[in-house]
């Protein structure tokens, strides 16, 4: 296990930018960052070549709202914790495991096209594992924030507009990934700056055919952009979820403004004991506690009913990670896989 150190400003910064464009120029970013563009290039090889950031890509929230998403607590058996972890950490379906305190071993998020694959999945993949006593499974019904729309926040707020400017915006709204963008959204999900050649290679296309598929997928609102950094080494030390009951009438509400503050990484309506759930990056196990009484004092109707903090983080958003949350590779996030082991690709259409 290595020591983390904590990234350095211009290293924090180079993140931050990449959080907003994440496929923006060289030459941008060292505009912006004030640095020679070749500067910033190599500064940011280091980071992923040390694993301690990395840059991928993944179906939006709205392809998230098409498909499903659900949380799966794990209880293992004694001894079996750590196999298991290894197990689905190569799992496309699984793209986060963790080991959490709180009423479960393992806290799994499962993504598939919809609720028939969620039930295979849990069967034929979960339900065959040894060593697993239990397993609760919590639906997703909606998502107000995802890591991707996390932000750093140390960039200057004309840094900011500057990057922001760069970015294309959502235009309107696919229906859904066609099956032809499937090998984009998967190669990207590797390295969402992967160059627009790779791309082409990897999907049996052109690069100028590559470059208007992915246009088309951003602005029509279908692939999330991400930006990661190893959290051990970002002062955001502490990562904990919290399930949350709220009356119905106010869910909506809640959940935008929860999904606003600087500390949140997820806001998800669920289908469970709770209707809420959110995951939250902190400085120190203390800040969860004055977290909850922040929550509790804005929204007196608000009831933390459960919380998890993160051991470890095993897979993160399809990255695999080491014990200090450094990326080893990554896991195509191939959500139309038939989850089944040694299930293929299929066609089965994702609809509104």
């Amino acid at each position: 296990m290595q020591d983390p150190v904590m990234l350095g400003e211009d290293e924090l910064s180079l993140v931050n930018a990449l959080q907003i464009a994440p496929r923006a120029s060289w030459s941008l970013l060292g505009g912006v960052l004030g640095a020679d563009p070749v500067t910033v290039a190599r500064r940011w090889q280091r980071l992923t070549r040390t694993g301690r950031a990395w840059a991928t890509a993944y179906g939006s929230p709205v392809l998230m709202r098409q498909t499903c998403l659900a949380l799966v607590a794990v209880t293992c058996q004694a001894g079996s914790l750590v196999r298991i972890a290894e197990a689905l950490r190569d799992d496309p379906h699984a793209v986060t495991v963790e080991h959490t305190t709180g009423g479960c071993d393992l806290l799994v998020t499962v993504w598939t096209t919809g609720l028939p694959d969620l039930s295979r999945y849990l069967v034929a993949r979960l339900g065959t594992l040894p060593g697993i006593a239990v397993t609760r499974t919590t639906v997703i019904t909606n998502l107000y924030a995802e890591g991707s729309s996390w932000r750093l926040g140390v960039l200057d707020v004309p840094q900011q507009d500057r990057l922001r400017r760069t970015v294309p915006a959502v235009s309107g709204v696919e229906a859904t990934v066609r099956p032809e963008d499937r090998p984009l959204v998967v190669r990207l999900g590797r390295d969402a700056r992967t160059p627009y050649p790779e791309l082409a290679s990897a999907a049996g296309i052109s690069p100028a055919t590559a470059r208007r598929r992915v246009s088309r997928l951003l602005s029509g609102g279908l692939l999330a952009l991400r930006c990661e950094l190893a959290r051990a080494e970002s002062y955001w030390t502490v990562s904990a979820t919290l399930w949350i009951n709220v009356p119905p009438g106010e869910l909506a509400g809640t959940a935008a403004a929860l999904a606003a503050r600087p500390e949140t990484r997820l806001v998800a309506a669920v289908a469970g004991s709770t209707n809420l759930v959110i995951t939250v990056w902190l400085r120190g196990l203390a800040d969860l506690q004055r977290l909850e009484a922040t929550l509790t004092a804005r929204w007196p109707y608000l009831s933390v009913v459960d919380r998890a903090v993160v051991l470890r983080h095993y897979k993160l958003m399809g990255r695999v990670l080491d014990e200090s949350g450094r990326a080893l590779r990554a896991v195509d996030m191939d959500i139309w896989r038939d989850p089944a082991p040694g299930g293929a690709v299929h066609d089965r259409q994702v609809r509104e």
